[in-house]
């Protein structure tokens, strides 16, 4: 079987979305089959991310991305990001949506989002032969939001931990610290994670809270919150993944209190390296960390306070969930997203 993979996303995109498409592809080339030819829009194409690309000139349509994929001989087309035809052709679609936050939650995007969202994500939906979504909450809100598409269309492959993220030595810090990680934006809630921590700051006056992710749309509310924290409250924006690892490894807790994730790649990847996370009780989140972490109302920054306290406070609860976290981050492996992603191209080619 041969795939054609688009890679158009990552010329536009560095977010967590990225981040899925490329260990995705990783993990694909790391099998026998199926063959994998990989397609984007030449403009800006990254060096080393986009191997043996079959590249267009002009713009990247929806008609174009079909051409492209019927030229390679392809068997199958994957679009893993919400980029896609917007009818079947030819050539069976797998399209990977990651959630519809922007039909759900309109107000943390800009008009022009919201209105390509509308206006898309439906007819790519309803295009595809098979979507694939993060999470069995992603799915349902799929479902809802686009009335017509059939529910056994809509497949659940959960993502994976790279391996890079994995318990180690803990780095020496000059102070111990709090991590919270996510793109300043406002679903990922960040000002709650500062609240909560101006909260503990006076029981425990060595302690520091490291924000880390790039500036993002409606930024605004988050920088004026930090700007208005306490010194021990440091912005270290954007970070590699090495770095990040390190982050992890060191930090005495995540706080991931983000309102809305189709997946929540950072509480597994802080369970993956050994790392107690407190997460909101929010969206696929539950889901996805189980009961290896501590979940928490969105909003509440008092209890996000009482539970990160918790944790600072009981080294005993801090070894039960590291033992919780790594097995179940353990569970989700870009392998086994792999092998879920070849069932789908299987059951769009039969289709």
């Amino acid at each position: 079987m041969r795939v054609a993979y688009d890679l158009t996303a990552l010329q536009i995109n560095s977010s967590g979305v990225a981040r899925w498409i490329t260990a995705l592809r990783r993990a694909l080339a790391a099998r026998d089959e199926p063959e994998i030819v990989d397609i984007a829009q030449p403009q800006r194409a990254r060096e080393g991310r986009v191997p043996h690309a079959l590249l267009r000139e002009g713009a990247w349509l929806p008609a174009g991305l079909a051409n492209a994929a019927r030229r390679t001989g392809a068997d199958v087309l994957h679009c893993p990001a919400p980029l896609g035809p917007w009818r079947r052709g030819s050539v069976p679609v797998v399209l990977s949506i990651y959630d519809v936050m922007p039909l759900r939650r309109p107000e943390w995007f800009t008009a022009a989002n919201r209105w390509h969202t509308r206006l898309v994500l439906p007819r790519i939906a309803r295009g595809a032969d098979i979507v694939l979504v993060p999470s069995a909450f992603s799915r349902d809100e799929l479902l809802d939001e686009v009335p017509g598409l059939a529910p056994d269309r809509v497949v659940v492959v959960s993502g994976g931990v790279d391996a890079q993220f994995c318990a180690g030595p803990r780095p020496d810090a000059e102070r111990p610290y709090l991590l919270t990680v996510g793109e300043l934006q406002p679903r990922k809630n960040v000002e709650t994670a500062i609240r909560a921590f101006g909260q503990l700051a006076s029981q425990h006056p060595e302690l520091e809270l490291l924000v880390v992710g790039a500036r993002g749309w409606g930024e605004a509310p988050v920088t004026h919150e930090i700007g208005s924290a306490a010194e021990r409250v440091r912005f270290a924006g954007h970070v590699s993944d090495q770095r990040l690892v390190e982050l992890y490894r060191g930090a005495s807790a995540l706080l991931f209190p983000s309102r809305y994730e189709g997946f929540g790649l950072p509480a597994l990847e802080a369970m993956a390296c050994g790392t107690p996370v407190v997460a909101a009780r929010a969206a696929s989140l539950p889901e996805v960390v189980g009961d290896a972490g501590l979940l928490v109302d969105p909003g509440d920054a008092g209890a996000w306070a009482a539970a990160t306290g918790r944790l600072l406070d009981d080294a005993d609860l801090v070894a039960e969930l590291r033992t919780r976290g790594l097995a179940r981050a353990a569970r989700f492996t870009w392998h086994r997203c792999a092998e879920q992603t070849v069932a789908a191209y299987r059951q769009a080619a039969a289709a």
